[in-house]
């Protein structure tokens, strides 16, 4: 069977599923039609307002044989309903019996699921069909499906990969962090005056403190447990036994009057089709159609409980998470250094930035900071990384064979303030390591390819 081609994060409104389970209760109330075309029950369905007069009006087909679509065979019928989105197959479930039948057809909830998943999986797991698995988690597949989510916390940021588990049926997604290691001096030939830090960092997921937590309470039932539709979805986070309580939030796109650049995310210095209104504190969610919602974004509130009562009291956070397209991230033949990477900023520790090169020009985003520039700032700007652009070609170890190329270093101080771009080189030693030489500073730091799949599979 095949499927719509996925759209990308933005690209679309996230729309709201209709209550899956309820559907066959509803269906037993309507038409009722067998699948071999006999009738029992009521026999036709009338719109409201109808009198019992329409025996007099012609008719295409008669009411003893069912209409024309149901004779299809059975791999024609699934091929169609396979083009149907999740809400659309709900709706078609709900008109009579015999196209329950079919959208209750569980290869084409394993195609719905698997749409959300970089690896396909073979079978529900926990749940005893692939379509009380899709309901479990609606609408929130979005989340594994996009698995890279930056935050807006201040100065710093956080970046976290999502995935589904299948083994333990739970939406989970936890920070990514680096280790350095411990450094080691070198001694850089070209300029003794510069020490040269070595950097060989580990990039993996901090699994003892989950970001996000999805779970189904019974998953063996046949009946969804979780909310059909909601827009605040609980979530059991071990840090609920510290009297915390955790809960995810869709969002909205940003609403009428929302417009400086601090009250965005996706920040503005990241190429995006459609942003969010960032949450505050002590700030509720913006009125608005639940066709609002959007796939590329969502918040997490946490307020502690007092008493084990949850109530929200002014230490209420909101931390809005949103996604990248994919097309800023892979690397191509064109765009060989485009990616998410890892930097070594000193007494900082390890950050993550985004590089987006576009054409011959190569541009670094901070997805995480520190209190001088903070996340979603510039680390650094090269408009020209072409042949043309090179200064020399080191022949000097560490960097044997790069390509030297001029840049501009964003610096500034506590708390953003007083930020310039310094004269800098960029050194290109291969499409997964870049060295940044801080003229002014006397300092140079490395930047290594996260691979972003590798992570994930730990």
């Amino acid at each position: 069977m095949s499927s719509a081609p996925p759209q990308g994060p933005g690209s679309g409104h996230l729309q709201p599923d209709p209550p899956l389970e309820p559907t066959l209760d509803k269906t037993n109330k309507m038409a009722e039609v067998t699948l071999d075309g006999e009738q029992s029950g009521r026999d036709v369905l009338k719109p409201h307002g109808t009198t019992d007069d329409t025996h007099d009006r012609p008719r295409t087909h008669s009411l003893d044989s069912p209409p024309l679509l149901l004779k299809m065979p059975t791999e024609i019928m699934l091929e169609v309903l396979s083009y149907l989105s999740p809400n659309d197959l709900a709706r078609a479930s709900q008109t009579c019996r015999c196209l329950a039948h079919y959208a209750y057809d569980d290869r084409l909830w394993a195609d719905l699921v698997n749409d959300n998943l970089p690896v396909p999986i073979k079978d529900p797991g926990l749940f005893p069909s692939f379509r009380r698995l899709y309901s479990a988690h609606s609408p929130f597949w979005f989340i594994p499906k996009y698995k890279i989510w930056f935050a807006d916390n201040e100065h710093t940021g956080n970046l976290i990969l999502a995935r589904y588990d299948n083994r333990r049926g739970v939406i989970e997604a936890y920070r990514i962090i680096a280790d350095r290691g411990r450094p080691m001096l070198r001694l850089w030939a070209h300029n003794p005056e510069v020490m040269i830090q070595t950097f060989d960092p580990q990039v993996l997921l901090w699994l003892d403190d989950p970001v996000l937590f999805l779970k189904d309470h019974d998953p063996k039932s046949q009946v969804c447990t979780s909310e059909a539709w909601a827009e605040e979805r609980p979530m059991p986070m071990h840090s609920d036994s510290n009297l915390v309580h955790s809960t995810l939030n869709l969002c909205r796109q940003v609403p009428a009057g929302v417009s400086h650049p601090d009250e965005l995310w996706p920040p503005v210095t990241i190429p995006t089709q459609s942003r969010v209104a960032r949450r505050r504190r002590h700030q509720q969610s913006f009125p608005g159609p639940s066709s609002k919602i959007v796939d590329f974004a969502f918040a997490i509130r946490r307020w502690p409980m007092a008493a084990f009562v949850s109530v929200a009291l002014h230490d209420e956070i909101f931390v809005t998470y949103a996604t990248l397209d994919p097309g800023l991230y892979t690397a191509t033949e064109d765009k060989p250094y485009q990616g998410i990477w890892v930097g070594d900023y000193n007494a900082h520790g390890c950050e993550f930035i985004l590089f987006i090169q576009q054409g011959t020009s190569l541009t670094a985003i901070k997805l995480t900071g520190d209190p001088n520039v903070p996340r979603g700032e510039l680390t650094f700007k090269a408009d020209e990384i072409g042949p043309d652009s090179t200064i020399r070609i080191a022949r000097e170890e560490p960097f044997e064979g790069a390509r030297v190329v001029p840049c501009l270093g964003h610096v500034a101080g506590l708390g953003f303030h007083d930020d310039t771009f310094i004269s800098s080189q960029l050194f290109l030693i291969s499409k997964d390591e870049v060295a940044h030489y801080w003229q002014d500073l006397g300092h140079i730091s490395y930047f290594r390819r996260v691979d972003i799949d590798g992570v994930l599979r730990t």
